[in-house]
C-alpha cells in the first residue's frame, strides 16, 4: 500500500502519555492527547483493500483494489484526521 503524507516523526509523536493507561489498564484516568492521535493513526490502513464499485443507479459494476490513499493531517500536532482514496 502506498501511503502519500507520510511523516517520519509527527509532532504528536514528541507528546507523552499522561492518562495513566500504563498504571491502570482498565480505563484512563484523563484525556491524552498522545493516545487520541495514536489511536488515530492506527486507523490508517497498512495493506491494499477491496471496495465495491456502483454504477449511477446503485447497481453493482464490480471490485476495486484500493492501493493507494492519501492522509489528512491536522495544522498543529500533524495527526491524522482521516484519508482518502
Amino acid at each position: 500500500m502506498k501511503i502519500n503524507g507520510l511523516i517520519k516523526k509527527a509532532r504528536w509523536e514528541h507528546i507523552s502519555c499522561c492518562c495513566g493507561k500504563d498504571v491502570i489498564d482498565s480505563f484512563p484516568i484523563k484525556d491524552c492527547l498522545h493516545c487520541k492521535f495514536d489511536q488515530c493513526w492506527k486507523s490508517v490502513p497498512q495493506k491494499d483493500f477491496k471496495i465495491n464499485e456502483f454504477d449511477s443507479k446503485g447497481k453493482k459494476i464490480g471490485v476495486k483494489t484500493v492501493k493507494e490513499i492519501t492522509l489528512v493531517r491536522g495544522d498543529r500536532y500533524e495527526e491524522v484526521i482521516g484519508w482518502s482514496f
